[in-house]
């Protein structure tokens, strides 16, 4: 039993049907919380500004919403003496990091999986002062990203991001990178360079047998070609629940910090939201916030 909630739920994403998302959440949840306080968000950064202003005030935040909306969560109650518990309610479109803890993609059911979730300290990405959950990439990411259309995400959801994506590959053009790691310094080239805390990209789940989220490491992927030899690994890897043993092409390392810088400079996409550039420190801050992780499925 919680003795104070906040629900913050994001009124002009994703669904049309925010008022009946809504009822179904205060109805799934309300039974294990004394005191539950609704906010809405208005526009970008409110989600991030509530949670750092508000979110020692309660004992759960519960974030309801896509990945954009779990990242600015994450923004604002990652320098917090004592954060919350978090909960997500995934509305979004691929809900990507709600999807590596195991809820439920529907509210009502995510809502009863709540009843037997657990606390989990988990780790959580740093880079340039700002936190991410689920995943930092560069080069080929980036550019599928920026290519996905807004109309087009709303309308058709997840598919939208693999027309953009197919689209991206024919296009992909390599870059320069120096990663600095472990010591040592390596130079290279690259159309993508992806650093996972979470398992999931775009729905298609990159689990690794070495992934786990409170281990203190980032699991690296460094493509370095695009066209068939990466459509064949990810063919491989969708059908199968384990990286196949040779990935030709595509480097895997894991680390707990690294420094990187391009050539030319690159844009970042952190959990889905581009607003910062190489070069880069990148870290990961471990078991950083509690969230509510869901029994898996059998």
């Amino acid at each position: 039993m919680y003795e104070k909630a906040m629900l913050i739920y994001n009124g002009n994403a994703g669904s049309n049907d925010i008022a009946t998302l809504l009822s179904e959440a205060v109805a799934g949840l309300s039974q294990h919380i004394t005191e539950f306080t609704l906010m809405k968000t208005n526009e970008r950064g409110d989600t991030e500004r509530l949670c750092r202003e508000r979110g020692e005030h309660f004992d759960l935040v519960i974030i309801m919403g896509g990945d954009g909306t779990v990242h600015e969560a994450v923004n604002g109650l990652i320098h917090l003496e004592r954060s919350p518990s978090i909960f997500i309610l995934p509305t979004g479109t691929c809900n990507d990091f709600a999807r590596a803890l195991n809820i439920p993609l529907k509210v009502k059911q995510a809502c009863e999986a709540f009843k037997e979730a657990t606390v989990q300290p988990l780790d959580i990405g740093l880079v340039n002062e700002r936190a991410f959950s689920n995943f930092f990439g560069l080069g080929l990411i980036t550019r599928a990203s920026e290519g996905t259309n807004d109309d087009l995400k709303s309308s058709i959801g997840k598919f939208s991001y693999f027309l953009s994506a197919i689209q991206s590959l024919q296009t992909a053009e390599s870059f320069s990178y120096s990663l600095q790691l472990d010591g040592k310094t390596v130079q290279d080239e690259a159309v993508m360079i992806l650093a996972m805390n979470g398992s999931f990209l775009g729905t298609t789940n990159l689990y690794h047998e070495q992934t786990k989220l409170d281990d203190g490491k980032l699991e690296l992927y460094i493509i370095r070609e695009a066209g068939l030899a990466l459509l064949k690994n990810l063919f491989n890897k969708a059908r199968s629940p384990e990286w196949p043993g040779e990935m030709e092409g595509i480097e895997f390392i894991q680390a707990a910090s690294l420094q990187l810088e391009t050539s030319p400079i690159e844009d970042i996409d952190i959990d889905g939201e581009i607003y910062l550039e190489t070069p880069t420190r990148l870290s990961l801050k471990q078991k950083a916030l509690p969230f509510l992780v869901c029994k898996e499925e059998k």
